[in-house]
This record gives structure tokens, sequence and C-alpha cells, in this order.
């Protein structure tokens, strides 16, 4: 893996998206809260610009007529499909056996610098 500076954490503040280019690749760097994540900027299905909306959250497993929202910051939705994702590891939400993944990279914060790592 390469690492890439992409810039210093005060241009990334918390929960802000900000989509940089690296070689070519546009990548999605999310700050959720002080938790940095990063994620390439095409759905997987259809190539659709994945990163356009903030995190969101979803539905989860409750008991009948109980509705319960959770997991917020931790769900990217393409605008195109609705397809969902997880942020920290590009699983699909609806069926995360399958292959059809978003890419996620390595990103830190070294010295004030965010790196990623392709």
């Amino acid at each position: 893996m390469t690492r890439h500076v992409i810039g210093k954490l005060d241009e990334f503040p918390d929960d802000t998206r900000k989509v940089v280019e690296v070689d070519g690749t546009e990548i999605a760097v999310f700050n959720v809260s002080g938790t940095l994540h990063a994620m390439r900027n095409a759905c997987p299905h259809k190539g659709a610009p994945l990163c356009t909306l903030p995190p969101t959250g979803m539905m989860l497993e409750s008991a009948p007529d109980m509705y319960e929202w959770g997991r917020e910051g931790e769900i990217v939705r393409c605008p195109w499909h609705g397809y969902e994702f997880n942020l920290s590891d590009g699983k699909s939400v609806i069926a995360p056996q399958l292959k059809l993944r978003a890419r996620v990279y390595k990103v830190e914060l070294e010295d004030e610098e965010i790196a990623l790592y392709i």
C-alpha cells in the first residue's frame, strides 16, 4: 500500500465528508464524530457517486409494532438505487455475504495530517 497525505485534520471537521482525488480515483473521507473513514466514491452496482449524501442510520430489528432507529452515521446509501453499505467495511447492509461491497481504504491521522493507504 502507498501512503497519500490528503490534508490536515482541521480540513475535515466532525460530521463532514470531503471527496478527494488520489491517483485518478475519487475517495470520500468521512469524519463521523471524530472517527475517520474513507470509501471510494463509486457504487459497486452501477458506478453512481456513492458518497454524495451524509452517512445515515437504519431501522433495527425490533419487536412487533416497535420501531427502533440505530447505527446512525454508519451507513452510506447510493442515491441511484438505494443500495446501502457499511461505512467501516464496505459490506452490503442487506446481504453482507455477497461479494458486492464498496471499496474502503485505511485512513490514519498522523501528526495532524490525514493519510490514506491505497
